[in-house]
């Protein structure tokens, strides 16, 4: 967390819950409520430099310990505040120096607070190698779509994700081949297993239908066998 007070210090990092990581959502929540208990009282000025740094630091680890077998890791920092940034400057250094490691930033406006400030997110012209890591979301103008407000919080991100490994000529691994003899085929269960006889058929305008004669494939169910093979509708 940031902007909190302790002791009769602003604390612009701290620690929210019992651990240094919280697992899902109902995780973050009980370690935010947790605050609450706590002596810290939360405060201005709203500063995200801190974060920022730490967010880097590690996104940056993460990445060197994922690399030992041979994985790749990318981090994504997401910040929810209630009010715009107090240093501009000082929040845009910080992002340059942090572009430079596998990291993006959302940042999320809640409440009714005046964000006009935070423009300077989304117009930050940047040299290179610095590059665009950052993403400004006003939740009011999405607080009644759900849809708006997950595809403007993730717009960026994929785009980022590239730039960063084509950047530093990291390509995608290839997939690994699979042998036939790599997988386990289990005896047939008369009382376990289902026998279902498939046709593959084609109509005029050469779409594949997948039947067993009576019934038909869709592809957009999900769930059990049975509900994958609908009753063909009666032609007229």
């Amino acid at each position: 967390g940031f902007g909190a007070k302790f002791d009769g210090l602003i604390r612009h990092v701290f620690q929210v819950g019992d651990s240094a990581q919280l697992n899902g959502i109902s995780g973050i929540l009980g370690g935010y409520r947790n605050v609450f208990s706590s002596p810290l009282h939360m405060s201005g000025p709203t500063i995200f430099n801190e974060v920022i740094q730490c967010a880097k630091a590690f996104a940056t680890d993460s990445e060197n310990e994922s690399r030992k077998s041979g994985k790749l890791t990318y981090t994504i920092l997401l910040i929810l505040t209630d009010g715009a940034v107090s240093d501009v400057e000082a929040t845009r250094h910080a992002l340059i120096d942090a572009s430079n490691a596998p990291l993006s930033v959302v940042i999320v406006g809640v409440g009714n607070a005046d964000f006009s400030r935070m423009q300077f997110l989304d117009d930050m012209e940047l040299q290179a190698p610095a590059r665009d890591i950052t993403q400004f979301v006003e939740f009011n103008k999405h607080r009644n779509d759900k849809s708006s407000l997950t595809a403007s919080t993730l717009d960026e991100i994929p785009s980022q994700l590239v730039d960063y490994f084509v950047s530093r000529e990291i390509m995608p691994s290839r997939m690994p081949r699979r042998e036939l003899g790599s997988i386990a085929v289990e005896p047939y269960n008369a009382a376990n297993d289902d026998e279902i006889e498939l046709e593959i058929e084609y109509d005029d305008d050469q779409r594949m239908h997948v039947t067993n004669g009576r019934t038909l494939y869709d592809q957009t169910s999900y769930g059990v066998h049975s509900n994958f093979l609908l009753p063909i509708p009666n032609e007229t």
